[in-house]
């Protein structure tokens, strides 16, 4: 079994980040205030790989919900945000990187590229391989409803991935929230803590 499949023994886990006790992550970050609201859907599987990033972006940003499961009746249950409105979000879409012009590409939930983005209260990645990440897209037809947002980065992952376009969720979070917030500083902390806390101990 490789590094990026191997699971902690739950019995031996923290019980708030799922990692191993060794290398728990809890109070070892910084939390970040963001004014988008960010909502991680987690596929079940994903919760104790060792090389999983959705709970260290959660801990490091305040304005995050970490939802593990298959399927939500709609967005505002998901977000424990009864205001929310598909209009406002967006969800970090997976997209033929040959079809994106733009490092951050935005479009309308009926795939039109939007040159001049909306403006948005909260974005939803979603957390798992990318058969994982089909199937929560699928479960969840409200995402339909929601913009969407496609990275196109010329930048690879810290770790293997499937694909060569692919990043884990925390990578795509700080690219998209540096964007979004015009903050670089946001990616920079976001990049260095899975680095240090992430990365290095599972090599």
């Amino acid at each position: 079994m490789d590094a990026q499949n191997k699971k902690t023994n739950s019995t031996s886990a923290c019980k708030n980040c799922y990692r191993p006790k060794s290398q728990c992550i809890c109070g070892l970050v910084i939390p970040l205030e963001t004014q988008t609201q960010v909502l991680i859907l987690q596929h079940p599987q994903e919760k104790l790989k060792r090389l999983n990033s959705a709970m260290l972006a959660h801990l490091t940003l305040q304005n995050s919900i970490l939802k593990i499961g298959l399927s939500w009746p709609n967005l505002k249950k998901a977000s424990n945000n009864n205001s929310a409105i598909p209009s406002d979000w967006a969800v970090l879409y997976l997209k033929n990187n040959n079809e994106l012009p733009q490092k951050i590409n935005f479009f309308t939930r009926r795939e039109e590229f939007q040159l001049n983005p909306p403006s948005l209260k909260g974005i939803v990645i979603l957390d798992g391989s990318w058969k994982q990440a089909h199937a929560l897209w699928w479960r969840n037809p409200w995402l339909s409803r929601l913009h969407r947002i496609a990275l196109n980065l010329s930048i690879g992952s810290q770790r293997n991935q499937a694909k060569t376009s692919g990043l884990s969720t925390i990578e795509s979070l700080a690219y998209c929230l540096e964007h979004l917030e015009a903050n670089p500083d946001i990616k920079n902390y976001l990049l260095e803590k899975y680095t240090d806390l992430i990365i290095k101990p599972n090599t």
